[in-house]
């Protein structure tokens, strides 16, 4: 979750990435586990809690109301702007709960939520920015009801010959919170890592600059 978005950026932020968006967003639905939790849904007393992290100007969560129109929704992003902006999307939308707050290795105890508190907790385009993602998966992981699922997605460090190292200079260049970009294996050994069970992965285009990866892990074996 990067402070990078802010301001103009935040409010720009739609329309400049709107095609990115589109597709990773899309990816990411689709590997959701649907019916699944549809049969919670109709199973459990309470309703099915899924939370958004780094939710920036809220569009997942808009699709994932439209998808699950009687579950809790939760977003957490860094950005006040792109929450600003998450805010207005979602307005009259009660059942929707945004709050700032950071993912760090060593803060994510502080987060607000109960542990086993999410059926499906959903992070797209952030993992890039981690300081620790084992760490920050681990802690998301705490976060899961018992067969609950995480969706993961971001885009992936590209082999040559495409010339990946000056292309990451310059995305730390324009965002210098730019930390690392995973190849798809390397973000599954990573789920791996923190104690999750990978279930499903998919690669993907999102343009002809950008090669992505989304992963669909739950609650392993420890």
């Amino acid at each position: 979750m990067s402070t990078y978005y802010q301001g103009k950026r935040a409010t720009t932020y739609n329309r400049t990435w709107k095609t990115f968006s589109e597709k990773t967003l899309s990816a990411t639905l689709e590997q959701i586990d649907k019916p699944g939790l549809y049969e919670k849904a109709k199973n459990q007393d309470q309703p099915v809690r899924i939370l958004d992290v780094a939710c920036g100007t809220g569009l997942l969560l808009q699709k994932l109301t439209q998808l699950f129109p009687q579950a809790e929704l939760y977003g957490i992003d860094q950005s006040a702007d792109m929450l600003d902006q998450a805010s207005q999307l979602l307005a009259n939308q009660p059942h929707i709960h945004l709050i700032q707050g950071t993912l760090k290795s060593d803060q994510m105890s502080t987060l607000p939520y109960q542990p086993a508190s999410f059926d499906l907790i959903t992070c797209t385009n952030t993992l890039h920015y981690l300081d620790d993602p084992q760490a920050v998966l681990r802690g998301l992981r705490a976060l899961l009801t018992p067969h609950g699922q995480l969706v993961v997605e971001d885009y992936a460090r590209r082999p040559f010959p495409f010339p990946w190292r000056p292309f990451e200079w310059l995305i730390k260049h324009v965002d210098p919170q730019h930390n690392k970009a995973y190849t798809p294996i390397e973000a599954q050994q990573i789920s791996a890592a923190a104690g999750l069970h990978v279930l499903s992965s998919r690669n993907f285009s999102a343009g002809w600059m950008w090669r992505c990866w989304v992963i669909r892990s739950t609650v392993g074996q420890q």
